[in-house]
């Protein structure tokens, strides 16, 4: 019977995720907020969080283009040389680790603790994607960075 009880009280407990913000010129977040309602997946809570508050953003569940404002399509790819190009946009993990899935195949359980989206790039160098989702920050690309403090 206790076993009932307390899985019934985890089932009607309340369950918070931190969801946090990180931007392309600093490794502080732009926005973090706890959310308490429940959402099936990343996506979904994200989108809706981002409603709430009247934050910018262009995209879905299934992808966030662009949130805060920050630039889409060719004006988010910045020509290093000849060879070398970074590629931005939004990566997110969820308790530190990063899926290789889409925010809306990502479900959220009542083990996820903070879901983080940082904005970043993919290194493209002499024909191949090097790395991808390292943080703008790291670099702070002048052409978004340059009127930063």
């Amino acid at each position: 019977m206790k076993k009932l009880i307390l899985l019934t009280l985890m089932t009607f407990s309340a369950h918070a995720v931190e969801l946090k913000f990180i931007g392309p010129c600093d490794e502080d977040f732009i926005m973090k907020t706890e959310v308490t309602e429940d959402f099936p997946n990343v996506g979904e809570l994200t989108i809706a969080t981002l409603a709430k508050f009247n934050i910018p953003f262009k995209g879905s569940s299934e992808g966030l283009a662009s949130a805060f404002e920050t630039p889409t399509g060719a004006a988010a790819i910045e020509k290093i040389s000849e060879v070398e190009y970074r590629a931005y946009g939004w990566c997110f993990s969820v308790d530190g680790e990063a899926p290789d899935l889409y925010p809306h195949q990502v479900q959220v359980t009542p083990l996820s603790k903070e879901i983080t989206w940082t904005f970043g790039f993919a290194r493209y160098y002499k024909g191949e994607w090097i790395t991808q989702c390292t943080p703008a920050f790291t670099v702070k690309p002048a052409f978004l960075c340059e009127d930063k403090p």
